[in-house]
């Protein structure tokens, strides 16, 4: 019992915590657990979507085309293809993580991927709302610098980045 409560400390504290809570103040507990449940069955199909793409991509499309298309070597048209990617991606970037694992190890530049996440923060599907609310001057010039940041933070990202990938 030692050993597992060595072994798995931060689990145990949280259990703990939680049963306190569940004596405590039931009504939140279960409020805590519903918001949980909707929250996961929302990201379920995002997840499953995004592994099944991750797996398309490793199985179809070879690191030769990868590296061609968005690899290191693949300038000004790489980050543009990163940053148009990003601006129509939908959901929590934490989920794509292990797409954009699989695209490096594929070939894929780490300039590219970083302004791919970069431009994630542009949302496409929302301008025309934003613009009815905000005025197109203020979304045009707002998401003409956050591109122009993705694309900058990819710069700097590959610059600082000397890990080969």
């Amino acid at each position: 019992m030692k050993k597992f409560l060595e072994e798995y400390i931060i689990e145990s504290i949280i259990c703990i915590i939680a049963i306190i809570l569940i004596i405590f103040n039931p009504h939140k507990v279960t409020m805590g657990l519903t918001y949980a449940v909707n929250m996961y069955v929302n990201l379920f199909l995002i997840i499953v979507s995004v592994a099944f793409l991750s797996g398309f991509i490793s199985e179809a499309i070879s690191p030769d085309t990868i590296g061609k298309i968005i690899g290191k070597e693949s300038g000004w048209k790489g980050i543009l293809i990163g940053a148009i990617f990003g601006t129509f991606m939908v959901g929590p970037t934490y989920v794509f993580y292990s797409l954009f694992r699989n695209l490096i190890d594929k070939g894929a530049g780490i300039n590219v991927i970083a302004t791919t996440i970069g431009a994630w923060a542009i949302k496409v599907q929302w301008i025309p709302f934003a613009i009815v609310l905000l005025g197109w001057k203020f979304v045009f010039i707002f998401n003409l610098l956050m591109l122009l940041s993705a694309i900058a933070s990819g710069f700097v990202v590959a610059f600082f980045s000397k890990k080969e990938y």
